[in-house]
């Protein structure tokens, strides 16, 4: 009979060495499984523990899967997963996330990289994935919904962790490259190994650049990565970093369906804004990202029972761009440097599980917001100089305990609490008041502090060895952004924002077979007091808390291997997201809301040719309305692409794809404004090919 102690460190290691040993094999396997039938993740405790037990609606895509979809944008990483739809944006790298909810840039997610956040919950932005390193991940995991106690402001729709490919378990090296359509060309490498004292690492880089198929949307990438694990008697530790830094040029919105339909390269609306206003100054519209992390991951084993795990970080993140959706065309630059602490304790007891924690962050943000030129537009003059200039000084303290109760050999109660502190303090380096003649205000040094408790609850069931039945409740909340606190118009200078609070409800049911897995979610999410966007008679918009609003729907993923050449992946999502009593939308359906969203692969790998995997994919949205008021709708579309792998050997692996296959054109997002019908167009068919050498 094995000690506590012992017990404790096997549960441990699968973090650092059975997850590395996963990926091992699956790169070495002749005939690689795209897809587990039977998976684990770590996103909802930060412990390894199978899919299937948990009750919470958890995605997970394994490396091989990963592999075969080729990933150049965010959305190929997440959009086969069911209720996914991130969408790109006129920026190329830039992307909406919808989970859950409308597709929209609010703050309803948490972004993690490696089970660290990638940004302050005071200073988001919906591009957050833009800072993880998802052109090299190994796997990715999805929690839907309001997360556990371990997450706290912005893990309201849900929490994406994107996780960098583990050490092997033998010397490996690898070099790739990946070329197609419209200029693209990608390289990378990585180098892993055990070394003699049980100490392992890995190092991972990629580049990539691109023409871009539309006018005005070429762009950069660079992703570098690195861990080194290593033991020290009851303790082991994980040293880690990420970089990365993009850069794009930004296209405008298609003014109307015809434009879309017969000049979708157009670089869209901002083309005379480009013209007049920057390029004769030597300016451009262009987006950059940066962002850059280290950390040191300790975990301790030296007490009997508990489990003691501390992950200290320092992060930077930049974000600069030309905001082209103004008619002034204001610059700007944002950067947040912070130090975290994130502490958990996990103790067995005899009647399941009990852990506590407390995360911390430090994290100063400044927002340099320019007027590189006087611009007049209809009637309104923005003289050049500063918008804003400010500084904020932002703390949160959030201590949680969550808890796991056998009731029986089959049931279990799970139930968490979280309590959140977030603290701004807000110094104005320009002058107080209205900017000029603009309709900019800049608010006077202030603070502001929110507090907030959320409670968790849940109970599973186990219907057989390998399925359960499941039902939920979480509480959520997110702060409002900085951006929203301190940089506003003269419209919404005298309001105050309160935080969203959310209430999920869940049912579910899960099952993982020899040859089927399946998982079912219904939900129902409310939001109360939630941060809308509105506009002024001046036709000004601002931000303000509006009623309530309800998101309901249901997700479907099924997996089922019919023998070993054919196997399927199904992920389905039905939704309605609608106000309530909204002051001016009332109760209608919101918009960028489609009902309906389908994604079906199918998998071939021919008994003559082991080592190649074939897989075509069908993807479906169905219409939705592209503003709130229901002045405009989307058809939605329907696309298709096709992807390979083939293994040749253990030491070349050949990958192609071709997206879009017959070629649709199709708006990537649509909406309605100031009047007129605004369409980003998607990428056409577009053709790409790479190979690895692997030694």
């Amino acid at each position: 009979m094995m000690t506590q102690k012992t017990r404790s460190k096997m549960t441990k290691k699968p973090l650092f060495a059975v997850m590395a040993s996963l990926f091992t094999l699956q790169a070495y396997a002749v005939t690689p499984e795209v897809f587990e039938l039977d998976e684990v993740s770590v996103i909802a405790t930060r412990s390894v523990e199978k899919i299937v037990d948990q009750p919470l609606s958890i995605a997970k895509k394994g490396a091989e899967e990963v592999a075969l979809d080729q990933v150049l944008f965010q959305k190929d990483l997440l959009n086969s997963i069911a209720g996914v739809n991130i969408n790109q944006t006129g920026s190329v790298l830039g992307h909406k996330t919808a989970i859950r909810m409308p597709n929209s840039t609010s703050p309803y997610y948490l972004y993690l990289q490696d089970g660290v956040p990638v940004q302050s919950s005071g200073f988001f932005n919906h591009n957050g994935l833009a800072y993880t390193n998802f052109q090299t991940a190994g796997t990715t995991e999805v929690l839907k919904g309001a997360g556990t106690a371990l997450y706290g402001s912005d893990s309201v729709a849900a929490t994406i962790n994107v996780q960098s490919e583990a050490p092997a378990e033998s010397l490996e090296r690898k070099v790739r490259v990946y070329t197609g359509s419209d200029g693209l060309l990608q390289g990378g490498f990585s180098v892993s190994d055990q070394l003699k004292n049980g100490s392992s690492y890995r190092l991972s880089g990629s580049a990539l650049k691109d023409d871009g198929w539309r006018d005005h949307t070429a762009s950069s990438r660079n992703e570098l990565s690195g861990e080194y694990n290593f033991s020290e008697g009851d303790d082991d530790f994980k040293l880690s970093f990420s970089s990365n830094h993009s850069e794009s040029e930004q296209a405008g919105s298609l003014i109307g369906l015809t434009e879309l339909e017969t000049n979708p390269t157009s670089v869209g609306d901002i083309e005379s804004k480009l013209t007049t206003k920057l390029q004769p100054l030597g300016l451009d519209a262009i987006r950059k990202f940066d962002h850059n992390r280290v950390s040191l991951q300790w975990d301790n084993y030296g007490y009997d029972s508990v489990d003691l795990s501390t992950i200290f970080y320092l992060r930077n993140t930049r974000n600069q761009y030309t905001a082209t959706w103004e008619n002034n065309l204001p610059h700007n630059d944002t950067q947040e440097n912070t130090l975290g602490v994130m502490h958990k304790g996990t103790m067995d007891q005899s009647w399941g599980r009990f852990i506590y924690g407390l995360d911390t962050e430090l994290t100063q943000g400044t927002k340099l917001y320019t007027q590189y030129f006087t611009d007049t537009t209809f009637g309104t003059t923005v003289p050049a100089g500063t918008i804003y200039d400010y500084t904020v000084d932002y703390v949160s303290v959030s201590p949680y305990l969550h808890s796991d109760i056998t009731l029986s050999d089959k049931t279990e109660l799970s139930a968490g609490l979280r309590y959140d502190v977030n603290r701004y303090d807000y110094t104005n380096h320009t002058d107080d008041g209205v900017y000029a003649t603009s309709n900019y205000y800049r608010p006077g040094a202030r603070s502001d502090t929110y507090q907030h408790l959320s409670p968790k609850l849940s109970v599973n069931h186990k219907l057989t060895s390998d399925s359960m039945v499941y039902a939920r409740y979480a509480n959520g909340f997110r702060v409002p952004s900085a951006s929203r606190l301190y940089s506003l118009s003269k419209t919404s200078y005298d309001f105050t924002l309160d935080p969203e609070v959310s209430n999920t409800f869940e049912l579910g049911y899960k099952t993982s077979g020899k040859q089927t897995a399946a998982e079912v979610a219904l939900y129902y999410m409310d939001i109360a007091d939630t941060i809308t966007q509105y506009t002024d008679l001046a036709g000004d918009r601002y931000y303000a808390n509006g009623g309530t609003t309800v998101h309901r729907g249901l997700e479907v993923s099924l997996k089922h291997r019919f023998n070993a050449q054919w196997s399927t992946k199904l992920a389905y999502s039905y939704s309605m997201h609608n106000y309530v009593n909204d002051p001016i939308y009332g109760n209608n359906e919101m918009a960028a809301a489609p009902n309906n969203l389908v994604n079906l692969r199918g998998f071939y790998r021919p008994q003559n040719l082991p080592g190649l995997v074939v897989m075509a994919e069908a993807v479906y949205s169905s219409e939705y309305w592209m503003d709130s008021a229901h002045t405009a709708q989307y058809a939605g579309y329907k696309m298709y692409n096709l992807k390979a792998d083939y293994q040749v050997n253990k030491s070349w692996n050949w990958f192609a794809k071709v997206n879009n296959l017959t070629d649709e054109i199709y708006a990537e997002s649509a909406t309605y404004s100031y009047g007129k019908e605004k369409y980003t167009p998607a990428a056409p068919r577009q053709i790409f090919i790479g190979a690895e050498f692997k030694w």
